[in-house]
């Protein structure tokens, strides 16, 4: 007799073990599903959020692209070769998916991220030292345009030390000239001259001032803007131990050989260095682009200062050269006058001279003859045919109206050569003071013609280049 049918039919193990044998395999696979999307989802990259949720058909054509394609060569060879583009190549699929990204540490992510750490590192040293470059040019351009500024400065003030020289050398040539005299100090061209140069000199003085003191703000911008330049350049070249430092090579290897033209644009024949945007916590920091910008702009202006004080001195120069060569000529024009007006005056001292000889021998000679015109004082001394009693006239006189006119002819005679001898010496006292007039004025002319040479020739010792404002001011008004 054999076992129930029930229980040789049928599964020899029991419902509850075969169900949660089941459950055990389901679980297990659906665990392996997860894992495997899991350990996937390692290796690709995240979904946006956003982005709608890829369709099967849309999942068969991105995977279809993956695929190996067919490629027939030019012998008839049919062969597949993968897609292109970049990606992880499995040769025995037959795919090409698109470059894994993992997110976990790999065993090699301590290296990797040392090496791009390092990378980075080095990139930042590299843009720190060009911009420590580019900061050391923008120095030593400042140093060149303050040298150059200060070099022009000792120019303006030479030049306006010579305006003050002469500002004191019209006064003293005009306090010389007062020592002239009095005949002499008739207000003339070199008076005018004096005066038009005295104005002159004032408004050079002005502007050379007002240049100096412009000059002098702006030489301080320059010395600040270098100082801060300073403080910049040791701050950012504070990491720049562990990198050689030819900052000038370094300059012209990122195809800038001025630091001002770092914003300009590039030429397209010539591949340059671009000029990084301002980061706080980068290489170029807005201090520095402040700084930077700070120095092109006052290196620019200072090109236009310097112009300007250079046509400045030379403006002086013109003018103080213009001034000295019209007094120069005018003194020198003065002195010969002078000296014609002397030497005419000195002819004419001599011809006065021979007319006052002429004029006192005629007066001798009058008063001979007024003697013998008065007649003799006593009887003793002429003969008796010069006297009015004589014979022959008291004969004549015998007769009425035969009165001789010998009488009345003496004395007008006698009256008029003691007019004459009146006018005689009249016209001697005269000449007399003509005489000493003319040697007062030549005396003058003399001393005129000296003080306008004293004039010149201190002028002209003035001019040179090597007069002080000390010599200037020894000099003694006698």
């Amino acid at each position: 007799m054999g076992p129930p049918a029930h229980l040789v039919t049928g599964k020899v193990g029991a419902e509850k073990w075969h169900k949660e044998t089941l459950a055990k395999v389901r679980q297990t696979g659906s665990l392996t599903k997860r894992c495997g999307k899991e350990a996937l989802d390692l290796w690709c990259p995240v979904s946006h959020p956003d982005q709608p949720e890829e369709t099967p058909y849309e999942r068969k054509v991105r995977k279809d692209a993956w695929k190996f394609k067919l490629d027939v060569l030019a012998t008839g060879e049919v062969k597949t070769k993968p897609p292109e583009g970049p990606g992880v190549t499995l040769w025995k699929s037959k795919v090409k998916p698109p470059p894994w990204i993992s997110k976990i540490a790999l065993p090699c992510c301590r290296d990797f991220s040392t090496l791009k750490n390092n990378e980075y590192v080095a990139q930042y040293f590299r843009e720190t030292r060009l911009v420590v470059s580019r900061l050391r040019q923008a120095i030593i351009e400042i140093n060149e345009q303050y040298k150059r500024l200060m070099h022009l400065r000792e120019e303006l003030d030479l030049m306006l030390d010579k305006i003050r020289q002469g500002l004191i050398t019209n006064r003293q040539s005009q306090a010389i000239r007062e020592h002239r005299p009095e005949s002499e100090k008739i207000p003339d061209k070199v008076d005018g001259l004096m005066k038009w140069e005295r104005a002159e000199f004032l408004k050079l003085k002005a502007k050379l001032e007002k240049m100096m003191a412009t000059s002098g703000d702006h030489l301080k911008a320059l010395g600040k803007c270098r100082e801060n330049l300073n403080t910049l350049c040791g701050e950012r070249g504070q990491v720049l131990d562990l990198v050689p430092q030819p900052l000038r090579m370094v300059l012209l290897g990122a195809g800038r050989d001025s630091w001002l033209g770092l914003s300009r644009p590039s030429s397209p024949w010539v591949e340059r260095n671009e000029t990084p945007i301002p980061d706080p916590v980068g290489p170029f920091t807005p201090e520095c682009a402040a700084a930077v910008e700070e120095c092109r702009r006052l290196t620019f202006l200072t090109k236009d200062v310097l112009v300007e004080v250079q046509k400045a001195i030379d403006e002086a120069q013109e003018i103080r050269n213009t001034t000295h060569c019209f007094i120069d000529l005018s003194l020198q024009g003065k002195r010969e006058e002078t000296l014609t007006h002397k030497e005419r005056l000195d002819m004419t001292l001599a011809g006065t001279r021979s007319t006052l000889h002429r004029c006192k021998r005629f007066q001798h000679e009058m008063c001979i003859t007024r003697g013998m015109a008065l007649g003799p004082v006593s009887s003793k001394y002429l003969e008796t045919r010069e006297k009015l009693t004589r014979p022959m006239v008291k004969v004549f006189q015998r007769h009425v109206g035969t009165q001789l006119p010998e009488a009345a002819i003496l004395n007008q005679s006698t009256a008029q050569l003691d007019r004459s001898i009146a006018d005689t010496d009249e016209n001697i006292a005269h000449l007399k003071a003509t005489r000493r007039y003319l040697r007062e004025c030549i005396h003058d002319k003399q001393t005129g013609y000296e003080v306008d040479g004293s004039i010149k020739r201190l002028r002209e010792r003035r001019m040179h280049p090597h007069t002080t404002m000390k010599e200037t001011l020894e000099l003694v008004y006698t």
